[in-house]
């Protein structure tokens, strides 16, 4: 998976955000970071490349959006996360769009090897750089999200036929394979992914280092 950096303010401007716009933009970046793409994600306009994406989410707070950029082979930038304050149009304010390109620019340059001081490796995990004590369980989720969305996808099901395979609400995998999880079960959606045919095991072994902090994760096989 690839490494995440932080650019400048990226990090605490998303902290500062919603719950829920968090989880969404959270898991965007993971998708990103996996060779991924989040069904929200969509080409910033004005940089003429697919290389750099917008995630627009709407919270009780208002209009929220993310940039990052997947145009670096080796590496995922966040180089902005913003609420759009304007009424008017649907258009990146210049202010934003300005604070952008310099982000870019930096993240060519640190991407060039370049010691940049205001960039910031993620450890890991997105949801533990975004501070949140449930990060490891957040994360297991978003592999199983991914995985479930993966085969809705290659089956190309509506999200109704699927909501009825695998036993939830449309609205409630709609929240799902937005990144908006926490009030799905890991029991949930591994039924879910038996439900789409996949054989479910659960394997317990011994740690692989003697940290204090153990890992979770999920191996899908071949």
């Amino acid at each position: 998976m690839k490494p995440l950096f932080w650019i400048a303010s990226a990090k605490k401007d998303l902290c500062a955000m919603p719950e829920d716009v968090q989880d969404t933009f959270g898991y965007a970046l993971y998708l990103a970071q996996s060779g991924r793409q989040h069904d929200q994600a969509k080409p910033l306009k004005g940089f003429g490349s697919a290389g750099i994406l917008e995630v627009v989410e709407r919270s009780d707070g208002g209009t929220f959006r993310a940039i990052y950029t997947v145009r670096f082979a080796k590496a995922v930038y966040v180089l902005h996360c913003f609420q759009k304050k304007s009424t008017q149009g649907t258009a990146t304010p210049k202010p934003d769009i300005d604070k952008i390109r310099d982000r870019l620019q930096a993240a060519e340059r640190h991407a060039k090897g370049e010691i940049m001081n205001d960039i910031e490796r993620g450890c890991g995990n997105v949801y533990e750089d975004l501070g949140h004590p449930d990060a490891e369980e957040m994360m297991v989720k978003a592999q199983l999200a991914a995985k479930i969305g993966e085969i809705i996808a290659e089956r190309q099901w509506s999200q109704q036929q699927a909501a009825t395979v695998i036993g939830l609400t449309q609205p409630k995998l709609s929240q799902m394979l937005r990144g908006q999880f926490r009030g799905i079960s890991e029991t949930k959606m591994l039924d879910a992914l038996a439900r789409l045919g996949l054989d479910v095991q659960i394997v317990i072994g011994p740690a692989r280092t003697d940290t204090a902090r153990k890992h979770v994760g999920i191996v899908f096989a071949a």
